[in-house]
């Protein structure tokens, strides 16, 4: 029986296919032209006529909490076994509005006053404050006097960060360097620990993929990262957590513990330094200890490293009322460079140092007597612009010291009174303990120095955390 129907693929839709086929190889082929002829989109647009304009939203993301975390108890390793070993509380001041103070929930630290040897309870805590109450800072301080450690140690609670850079220390006979890690977050942290040290990089099997639980604290000996190591520089480096890491630096000169430091994270390399919040005593008062068979490493001295090419650094060493001194260094890549600054004045100084290549640096300073010395690690500091908050403990004194690098005079108001601060100059000023708002009408880098006649310690003055900017998303 025969059909009238037309077959599936009958003339009608093979015209169709073909009609389709010759449309799809005219747009391949316009496509290459515009390609190769390089049309301009305009062109294109006003062939192609009005294309319709798609709305955009402005997106404004929630700003997160400020975190900062505190050093908690100073540290050390006791010479019965290769634990770290905290001593006591140490005391932070908080600057802000309806702050909260949360301790960690894990340490790997022995509680120094404990018979038992067991885990200290007095863990680091984390100040969080809501970015909108405006700005949040913290110090924290402890002074101690024991047969183990003896000295000032001071610290600024700093943010959370994936990459972490500590300039001071050493791992020789007498001295002590606890390389303290903490992990606020909620995950998990892996980190990687790099040391440079005089004769170049040092391979440090035991700093590679070390985990650090979510709110708890990991301290490594740095003698077991870089044994024996003079002029050691450390970056810690994390995998997508922050992380806050301060080395805390103890002398030991023949069986009397005769020092303390911490050292802070500094910004990474860049090929402008400045270091402030540096004293060193009158040289009729010290320069008779430096001499003291044992006490070679109270000098002032100044440490650099280059990390990744050599480069050629020039010195500035400035100080108040005084001509400047400038002295040129080579340094050769991935080597630590330590360089003498006791003959360069007293009192307080600072440098500012620039180089072709990123570099880091740090000064250590000492002050003290025949019967007790203390020493400080100051590191390179962040410029600030703009408004920021500090707080000074309730420790021996306290001074702050701005520098300006630049060529013009910069305006800073320190608790609402103005102060001039000429282009290349330091100014320095005392401090009452507690809260202090600091704003700059261009970059002025600030630290505060903490001495007495035995103790001395310092902490860098941070900027404001930038907010962040709104999103434009278009919705289709």
């Amino acid at each position: 029986m025969m059909s009238n129907a037309n077959p599936q693929h009958g003339g009608r839709n093979l015209a169709l296919r073909t009609v389709a086929a010759v449309a799809s190889t005219i747009v391949v082929a316009v496509t290459m032209l515009v390609v190769v002829l390089d049309i301009p989109a305009g062109v294109l647009r006003a062939v192609q006529g009005p294309v319709a304009s798609l709305p955009s939203i402005e997106v404004k993301p929630a700003e997160p909490d400020r975190q900062l975390v505190c050093m908690g108890p100073a540290l050390s390793f006791g010479s019965q076994g290769a634990s770290a070993v905290g001593y006591g509380t140490s005391t932070d001041t908080v600057v802000g509005a309806n702050t909260a103070l949360t301790p960690l929930v894990e340490t790997d630290v022995v509680d120094g006053f404990s018979l038992e040897r067991a885990l200290t309870t007095t863990l680091p805590g984390v100040v969080s404050q809501p970015l909108e109450q405006g700005d949040v800072a913290a110090t924290s301080a402890q002074e101690l006097s024991n047969p183990n450690v003896r000295g000032l140690a001071v610290a600024e609670c700093t943010d959370p960060s994936t990459d972490v850079w500590l300039v001071g220390g050493d791992t020789t006979t007498g001295r002590q360097s606890a390389l303290s890690i903490i992990n606020p977050g909620d995950v998990a942290a892996s980190v990687d620990i790099e040391v440079w040290g005089a004769s170049g990089p040092i391979t440090a099997p035991l700093g590679r993929g070390v985990l650090i639980a979510p709110g708890a604290q990991r301290v490594l000996s740095l003698a077991g990262l870089a044994p024996g190591e003079v002029s050691p520089v450390i970056r810690v480096k994390s995998s997508g957590v922050g992380v806050v890491a301060t080395l805390h630096y103890s002398i030991f000169r023949g069986l009397t513990a005769d020092g303390l430091s911490v050292v802070s994270a500094q910004p990474a390399p860049s090929t402008l330094r400045v270091i402030t919040g540096v004293f060193t005593p009158p040289e009729e008062l010290f320069g008779p200890i430096r001499g003291k068979e044992g006490y070679a490493d109270t000098g002032a001295l100044v440490r650099l490293l280059s990390p990744e090419k050599n480069t050629r650094a020039n010195i500035r060493v400035i100080y108040a009322g005084a001509v400047d001194s400038v002295i040129a260094v080579e340094l050769v890549a991935g080597q630590t460079k330590d360089l003498l600054l006791d003959e360069f004045g007293t009192g307080d100084i600072a440098l500012i140092v620039s180089s072709e290549e990123p570099i880091v640096g740090a000064v250590r300073s000492s002050v003290g007597n025949d019967a007790q010395t203390d020493t400080d690690w100051a590191a390179s500091v962040e410029g600030v612009v703009g408004s920021t908050a500090f707080a000074v403990p309730a420790f021996a004194q306290a001074r702050l010291s701005l520098v300006n690098p630049s060529n013009e005079a910069i305006t800073v108001t320190l608790d609402g009174r103005d102060l001039q601060v000429e282009a290349g100059s330091i100014v320095s000023r005392p401090l009452s303990p507690g809260a202090h708002q600091l704003r700059a009408t261009g970059a002025i880098y600030a630290a505060v120095s903490i001495r007495g006649d035995t103790l001395t310690d310092s902490f860098s003055v941070h900027p404001a955390p930038i907010p962040q900017g709104s999103v434009f998303v278009t919705v289709r």
